[in-house]
């Protein structure tokens, strides 16, 4: 059956390359429509009860979001001012919040200039009379506002939008022109940072990330394909296909609406680097077709039918594998899974239509020029590389079991390293080191106690009931007791305007409705009253991702605890905002890794058994592929890689194309032992190990251009899928052949020690 197709891909080539041709010019008009998103909320699954507490923040409350301007002296320059108790830098803080409150998303601003108004109504003359009135404060409220050397202030602002990437670059730009059009004086530096500085810089980076890594990507690929073809026109015949299979996939992609995330922007440096492999292997078995004198269309039809088997196992394998990501419950990883789904097939596809006609034409075209057909010559099958291949061939056929015994040392070595992996989801760990958005958050962090928000929701029929406003003003006391430990540097709720009104909570209930009534500043409280909103600041991210679980975890028992004894009966607790849905996205994350690791595997054993239906061949073939995942996983714990939400499907995605090399060992194992060759694993090894090792070099080399991406999830996910791919490929080489000759060693004459 796939002969008979691959004689019809070969009879009517160039149909189908015009075919491909007409997609390539429409996926480019897809790829206009591609857009970047980099909410967090959009990440988790719907119908989580965060989502619903988040949401309920946003429209009722229009809080939940925050930017961080920070205002610090950054130099000593002479002329400058030395002292952020400044007036003039008072008085530019001040005009910058005008301008701000001016804009229709900010709700509110908070600054040292605030209090100057307050206390003189007006802003402070002279430096003096500036320090005078900062004296004057308590010393807790004092350092919330300025830094303990004068050099540093901040002014925080709420803000309240829609949570679409194009709302977000709208706030986040107008804010910096707002920052602009203010004059600081000499020696002042200000940054914006915060939930929406350190977002817009993460969106930023993913778009710049894309660009860079697929043109590294291609750089790396034509680089090998250069070496391992000795010709520049031979190496451009594996890569057209590709460039084909990666423009569609970016055009559907736009077309379809999946949109650049964390994940999804790694898609085009992958596809490269997953996709060179199937034009590698046609090419290769084209020319080895060619040596072995067939004609051009009998070798291209038999390239397509022989290679055509083991790439569509190895294509369906890989889909399987990418496949049980659809099972997480995560949206990102259903983009991840659609997108290489789509990647992958288009990139066999082309791979198998077009490089026949590719081939053929440049083969055509060297005759018309020399008069006569050249015979292909490739580095990977011959000269040092092609005698390597065959000596390992002919090790493992002598001595597979001690091959086997010295794999299985390696793996008690990655083992290890499994106990050591952790998870990561932290926004802040995202973004790359000392990018100022994140020195400034460090900063205020060190000076402020941290500026991290924390959101306590609390339900009830009506929450001006005094029972429920006392017990509010309890728990906001208790949770501030525990600083130490919780990290909670100051906190606001409507419990608090009440007691700042009569300095007690009143049991008249028209009393507290007269004092929230009077209240102007940000809204704590529904509407319809059946809602408050108690705000926690301090430093809730903690040194490590320990100590944030650790936190999340005080705040979620805190308020099961205080809902069951102190507040009435009926009132509900809740904990949200945007740090609380991180939180919650590591709980996902943790339980989302074994769950895809375990379906993938399960799914790629599967199609492995009812492709084959050979107990030992299969064994044989997955085997690698266990391994491959198990060093990956090995490595990342020694190397101190943590486990993201665009991480989570890793170990899926390695298990998917790990089965690959094995297959393709496999594959030809049999066929060289069904044709009677009385060597067929030192055969096998020594024609089918060059193509793996260019088809994996060059995959790697596509993961590997991820590192060149200034996103430190996205450099740990090229370098993780490249170790993957070089694990995979190495335990493909060693044990496949080793466990095909004890298997078969005898049956073919050969037998093993």
């Amino acid at each position: 059956m796939l002969r008979k197709v691959a004689g019809i891909i070969v009879r009517y080539r160039v149909a189908f390359a015009l075919i491909a041709l007409f997609l390539m010019v429409v996926s480019v008009y897809g790829i206009g429509q591609l857009r970047f998103e980099s909410d967090l909320s959009t990440m988790l699954p719907e119908g989580t009860p965060a989502i619903a507490d988040y949401n309920i923040l946003q429209n009722e409350f229009q809080s939940g979001d925050s930017t961080i301007i920070a205002v610090k002296i950054d130099s000593i320059e002479p002329g400058g001012v030395y002292d952020i108790r400044d007036p003039e830098v008072i008085e530019a803080v001040y005009e910058l919040e005008q301008r701000l409150r001016q804009r229709e998303y900010v709700t509110d601003t908070v600054s040292i200039a605030d209090v100057y108004m307050q206390v003189l109504g007006r802003l402070p003359r002279s430096e003096e009379e500036a320090k005078f009135v900062l004296d004057m404060l308590p010393p807790e409220q004092r350092y919330s506002l300025v830094s303990r050397d004068y050099t540093m202030t901040m002014i925080v602002v709420t803000i309240s939008r829609e949570k679409k990437t194009e709302t977000l670059v709208r706030v986040y730009q107008g804010i910096q022109e707002d920052m602009k059009s203010v004059k600081f004086p000499k020696n002042v530096e200000v940054i914006q940072t915060g939930n929406i500085g350190i977002t817009y810089r993460i969106l930023e980076l993913l778009q710049s990330d894309l660009n860079k890594t697929m043109a590294i990507s291609f750089i790396l690929v034509i680089a090998l394909l250069l070496y391992f073809y000795r010709s520049p026109v031979k190496a451009i015949i594996p890569l057209i296909p590709l460039i084909f299979g990666v423009t569609m996939t970016l055009g559907f992609m736009g077309l379809a609406g999946i949109p650049l995330d964390l994940a999804t922007t790694t898609i085009g440096a992958m596809i490269i680097g997953m996709g060179i492999d199937y034009g590698i292997h046609i090419t290769n078995r084209y020319y080895e077709e060619r040596r072995n004198g067939r004609d051009i269309e009998d070798a291209a039809a038999e390239a397509v039918a022989e290679t055509g088997k083991a790439l569509l196992g190895a294509a369906l394998t890989t889909i399987a594998g990418f496949a049980a990501m659809y099972l997480s419950s995560l949206p990102m990883l259903h983009h991840l899974a659609t997108a290489l789904i789509l990647g992958l097939s288009l990139a066999a596809l082309n791979a198998i239509v077009i490089t026949p006609a590719v081939v053929i034409l440049e083969e055509d075209v060297v005759k018309k020029l020399k008069g006569h057909y050249v015979r292909p010559e490739v580095r990977s099958g011959s000269g040092f590389i092609g005698e390597l291949f065959h000596s390992l061939g002919r090790t493992i056929k002598a001595k597979p079991r001690a091959i086997l015994g010295a794999v299985l040392l390696v793996t008690l070595l990655f083992a290890y390293g499994v106990t050591q992996v952790t998870t990561e989801v932290r926004l802040e760990k995202f973004v790359p080191e000392g990018m100022p958005e994140i020195e400034a958050l460090l900063d205020i962090r060190g000076e402020f106690g941290g500026q991290d928000e924390i959101y306590v929701l609390v339900k009830a029929d009506d929450v001006r009931d005094p029972a429920v406003m006392r017990a509010m003003y309890i728990f906001e006391k208790q949770v501030k007791a525990d600083s130490y430990y919780n990290g909670v540097f100051s906190s606001e709720s409507p419990a608090d305007t009440v007691y700042r009104e009569y300095g007690y909570i009143p049991n008249d209930r028209e009393k507290i409705r007269a004092a929230l009534g009077e209240y102007q500043g940000v809204q704590t409280v529904s509407n319809d009253y059946s809602m408050a909103l108690i705000k926690f600041t301090g430093d809730f991210g903690g040194a490590s991702m320990d100590d944030f679980r650790r936190i999340m975890r005080y705040f979620e028992e805190e308020t099961k605890m205080a809902q069951s004894t102190e507040f009435p009966p009926g009132t509900e607790l809740t904990v949200t905002g945007d740090l609380y849905l991180n939180y919650v996205l590591d709980q996902i994350t943790s339980v989302e890794i074994n769950r895809i690791s375990t379906y993938g595997t399960v799914f790629v054993v599967l199609i492995v058994l009812l492709l084959f239906r050979r107990p030992k061949v299969s064994l044989a073939m997955i085997t690698p592929m266990f391994l491959g995942a198990l060093w990956t996983v090995g490595f990342m714990g020694l190397a101190g890689i943590p486990f993201t939400q665009s991480l989570a499907g890793v170990i899926s995605m390695i298990v998917g194309l790990g089965v690959d090399y094995g297959m393709h060992l496999t594959h030809r194992f049999l066929e060289e032992m069904n044709e009677g060759n009385p060597r067929p694993i030192v055969t096998a090894v020594g024609s089918v190990g060059p193509g793996i090792l260019a088809g994996a070099l060059t995959t790697a080399g596509g993961f590997l251009a991820l590192l060149a991406g200034e996103l430190p999830t996205i450099h740990d996910f090229g370098l993780t899928l490249a170790f993957g791919i070089f694990a995979s490929m190495t335990a493909a080489y060693f044990v496949t052949p080793a466990l095909l000759q004890i298997f078969y060693g005898k049956k073919v004459g050969g037998g093993s020690e």
